[in-house]
């Protein structure tokens, strides 16, 4: 995501992964804070006054364990459907310029999420479809013609519903296959326990619900695999900021999305091709036990019927 001024610093990574020490001051390279951040104080204060926090590991699903948020570092071409969605106006290079995720659900369409586009026009938007490491020239870049936003999308500090947005690009981009939407009633892809896809380019740090635990953007896509989490839990955590029918969450302690990964997918992977299941929406922390990331249910009816109608324009 892109964060509106302050300093970025960034400590270079053992694991040879394409992280690199240096440090942006000013607009340049600045990610905004999106999704999961807006959270953080409304939870916390939950946790003070001794509200109880169930674990997210259900009955049949994984026992929590600890892992890096960042997951694992994606080699070039493995995942052609994700997209960096860039504000030009913001840096010189791609790596500055990426502020969420996307991923190509037509020739000519991208999905993200509606929370990444508030308060900007198409004028300053790139599409980078197919780009693996922003520090290379990779992947097929196009401006964008038009942004739909789900029309019931509304925000506030502790949640987004219909989280969902289409953006039109200039020229159908060639040779990459869109990611594919589950029909509405086909629910297995999400049956609890089940590990599910995450990834993108957002903040590796562990991140408590308070937030504070400093960042670290990889130049890398990453992944990470993480349980499907019941509804049930995921009211129990949230409250009212969880929507069921129009949210599904996952993930377990250190693993999970950030910072910068907003609108990027989560999906599974099958023998007849790759489904996304959810937009990466918000959370509380990152990684943080207790608190499974929250995705908007691509695959919920009002929202499929959407992704459909938008991408047909």
């Amino acid at each position: 995501m892109v964060v509106s001024g302050g300093t970025r610093i960034l400590q270079e990574s053992d694991e040879g992964d394409g992280l690199k020490s240096v440090v942006e001051s000013g607009a340049v390279g600045d990610r905004q804070l999106f999704g999961r951040y807006f959270l953080a104080v409304v939870l916390a204060l939950a946790i003070g006054l001794g509200v109880s926090v169930p674990a997210f590991a259900a009955e049949g699903e994984p026992e929590i364990q600890p892992h890096i948020v960042g997951g694992t570092a994606v080699p070039d071409g493995k995942y052609r459907f994700i997209a960096a969605l860039r504000d030009v106006t913001n840096g010189s290079t791609v790596y500055q310029q990426q502020f969420c995720g996307a991923t190509l659900i037509d020739s000519d369409s991208v999905l993200t999420a509606a929370h990444c586009l508030e308060g900007t026009t198409a004028a300053p938007l790139r599409v980078t479809v197919g780009i693996t490491d922003l520090s290379k020239q990779q992947g097929q870049t196009r401006s964008v013609a038009a942004i739909f936003r789900h029309p019931n999308y509304t925000s506030s500090t502790v949640s987004y519903r219909y989280d969902a947005a289409v953006l039109k690009l200039s020229s159908p981009v060639t040779g990459i296959s869109p990611v594919k939407i589950p029909a509405t009633t086909y629910n297995t892809f999400e049956t609890p326990g089940r590990r599910a896809t995450i990834a993108g380019w957002g903040n590796t740090v562990k991140q408590p619900p308070s937030g504070g635990a400093g960042s670290n953007y990889p130049y890398r896509m990453r992944e990470a695999k993480v349980p499907i989490v019941r509804d049930g839990v995921a009211k129990d955590i949230y409250g009212s900021a969880y929507a069921t029918g129009l949210m599904v969450a996952a993930g377990r302690e250190g693993k999970d999305t950030c910072q910068g990964d907003s609108g990027g997918p989560m999906f599974v992977s099958t023998s007849s091709g790759r489904y996304q299941i959810g937009i990466t929406s918000f959370g509380a922390g990152c990684g943080a036990q207790g608190f499974p990331g929250v995705y908007a249910e691509a695959n919920s009816g009002p929202i499929r019927s959407f992704i459909y109608n938008a991408a047909s324009r």
